[in-house]
């Protein structure tokens, strides 16, 4: 295996792998059905931060494989998803991949994200493009957790329920993947661990001629 690919799946797609048990492990309390998408609880908080921090770590990653002029220290998810958003996989860019959560629910984590940059060199979505609603709750959780939502119906600690737990989780693994895709032959691909949340998305990937030999 590839160093590239070895460090990766060492240091990022492992630790998904184990966030995926964790979240696995709520199974015995909390079942995955849209009955219970409101659900929220501590251990669904610390998931959602834990997850959408990594995405922020991962994305950056990805950007600079990408582009190597990418400033790892830069902030703000408008600046590393610009470099990503026109990677193709398929017939399909990275922000309208989608995803089956355990069968579930099928969704796409990157829905119409798109960015650009203004003429003041600044980074901001497109006309009709957001960040995710996902993102911009856990931005809400993390920031302002026992404040108001924007409706002022709820604490936005509520904000860190199964739902939006889902789509973090979705949003990871499609960059994750993504990565992978980009820069591991198949056989690489087919040494690594298999994804318990998204199996079904797994499986179509390893006959794809996108992946490199």
């Amino acid at each position: 295996m590839d160093n590239k690919i070895k460090d990766f799946v060492k240091n990022y797609w492992n630790f998904y792998l184990r966030l995926e048990d964790e979240l696995l492990s709520t199974l015995k309390y909390v079942e995955f059905c849209k009955e219970n998408y409101k659900t929220f609880s501590l251990e669904f908080l610390r998931l959602y931060l834990s997850v959408c921090s990594e995405i922020d770590v991962v994305g950056k990653v990805f950007a600079i494989n990408v582009n190597s002029r990418f400033d790892l220290k830069s902030s703000g998810i408008h600046k590393w998803w610009y470099e990503l958003q026109d990677l193709t996989f398929g017939d399909k860019k990275i922000c309208e991949k989608s995803v089956a959560f355990r069968d579930v629910e099928e969704f796409v984590p990157w829905k119409n994200y798109s960015v650009e940059i203004n003429t003041r060199n600044q980074y901001k979505c497109c006309d009709k493009a957001k960040t995710p609603s996902w993102w911009r709750d856990y931005n809400k959780v993390k920031h302002n957790r026992t404040g108001m939502d924007d409706d002022k119906s709820s604490v936005n600690y509520s904000k860190a329920n199964l739902l939006n737990l889902c789509h973090a989780f979705g949003g990871l693994f499609v960059l994750e993947y993504s990565y992978l895709l980009k820069f591991a032959n198949k056989k690489e691909m087919l040494g690594i661990g298999r994804s318990k949340l998204f199996q079904k998305e797994t499986v179509p990937f390893f006959n794809t001629e996108d992946i490199p030999c």
